[in-house]
């Protein structure tokens, strides 16, 4: 592995390992999960180590969590814990990635080495996990566990597929979660989310390859890219062109079964969140806390929009217009076409004055629905942004007893 590779993949092992570790005296969990929604629900991991469903409708009414009749629960699943350093005690899991939700379950890949499908159902009858009759499973279900997870497991027809810190990937039978497939080593370790299209699987790495391989076996096709140093972000594709940034502080464009980039785009730091495409025209939030509009055919810049600090989670389309957040708490509505940006005020500070929109950094996957962008911020709450009134309409704590 390259040098500047060995370094940049240092310090984001630093940054994400500091926030997760043992209970008992020393760190908490953290993580940084995404949110996603299914048929109304809210699933997602708080900072504290639980799966949540949240029911938005509840929330508004302020009812008393968990409102089991609308759909809400929380689920605490452990794991006795590995070594000596932490002793003998259960470990919360630690979320980095969004959960997948496909056919009316819901699947979470935790930075502890499992991969679950849970059956929201059941999960809010409170009944002992896995119900193995009502679709639930553990991968591996024994106690061991594979390597660390980050990113977020990708659903596609009946298959499972998440990468892994032994730098593999999985595929896991949904129904069942049985072993499809597990790929060889591919570079280093897989800290990001697999690009599913069709038969082809696309993986980015942090040696700086861009890898396909076949969804039916894992095996790898005859194409890669390689660039002098390592990916850091998810693999976004587009009309045949594969996106992805690099720890060279560049966003790559590489067409499929090309050697050499359709176009480099340069950052002032790294584009750790992977970028969103909307009628061609790229949307990357970069570590340099700007946000680029980009022509996705020629690598053009159109505009770019300085949000502070540092945008770690990707943007969410919302209309014509992006949700974007920062590690500073605040959070903007963007205008895709122009640039021109708006802040979210805090509702305790509405003259804008001096705290930012959440009082706390923000850092997984937004999730807009039905004109409200939801947001899980490192504080282990749920924010609720009411997206045409620009204002934070409620805002739940995700610490339960």
């Amino acid at each position: 592995m390259k040098k500047k590779t060995l370094i940049a993949l240092g310090i984001f092992c630093l940054v994400a390992l500091s926030a997760g570790g043992c209970m008992g005296g020393q760190s908490k969990p953290q993580g940084f999960s995404g949110v996603v929604s299914n048929d109304g629900i809210l699933y997602l991991g708080s900072t504290d180590g639980k799966i949540m469903a949240i029911n938005p409708s509840a929330r508004v009414q302020d009812l008393p969590f968990p409102s089991s009749s609308s759909g809400e629960w929380p689920f605490t699943f452990t794991l006795p814990s590995r070594g000596t350093l932490c002793g003998s005690s259960s470990v919360p899991v630690v979320m980095y990635g969004a959960p997948a939700a496909t056919n009316d379950m819901i699947c979470v890949g935790i930075y502890n080495g499992k991969v679950l499908m849970l059956n929201p159902l059941i999960r809010s009858q409170n009944l002992p996990f896995p119900q193995v009759k009502d679709g639930e499973w553990t991968y591996p279900r024994t106690d061991d566990a594979i390597e660390s997870i980050v990113g977020s497991p990708v659903v596609a027809s009946d298959t499972v597929y998440v990468c892994s810190s032994d730098s593999r990937i999985y595929s896991l039978d949904m129904t069942y979660g049985d072993e499809k497939w597990r790929s060889a080593p591919l570079d280093g370790k897989l800290w990001t989310t697999p690009l599913v299209d069709g038969a082809t699987i696309y993986v980015a790495t942090f040696d700086g390859h861009i890898y396909a391989l076949s969804a039916s076996d894992g095996s790898l096709l005859p194409w890669n890219f390689e660039t002098e140093v390592g990916f850091v972000s998810a693999p976004v594709l587009y009309e045949g062109t594969i996106l992805a940034g690099s720890f060279d502080r560049s966003l790559y464009a590489v067409k499929v079964g090309h050697d050499k980039p359709l176009w480099e785009f340069p950052g002032g730091n790294w584009f750790w969140a992977a970028p969103v495409v909307e009628d061609n025209i790229v949307y990357a939030g970069c570590l340099d806390g700007k946000l680029y509009a980009i022509n996705g055919k020629t690598g053009t810049e159109l505009w770019e929009f300085d949000a502070g600090s540092s945008i770690i989670s990707s943007p969410a389309m919302a209309g014509d217009l992006l949700v974007v957040t920062c590690e500073s708490g605040n959070v903007y509505l963007v205008d895709a076409q122009t640039g021109d940006g708006r802040r979210v005020n805090n509702p305790d500070d509405p003259q804008n004055a001096e705290r930012s929109s959440i009082d706390a950094s923000v850092k997984g996957h937004i999730c807009v629905q039905d004109g409200t962008a939801y947001i899980c911020a490192q504080n282990n709450y749920l924010y609720a942004v009411d997206i045409a009134q620009a204002k934070i309409d409620w805002k739940f704590s995700l610490k339960t007893e």
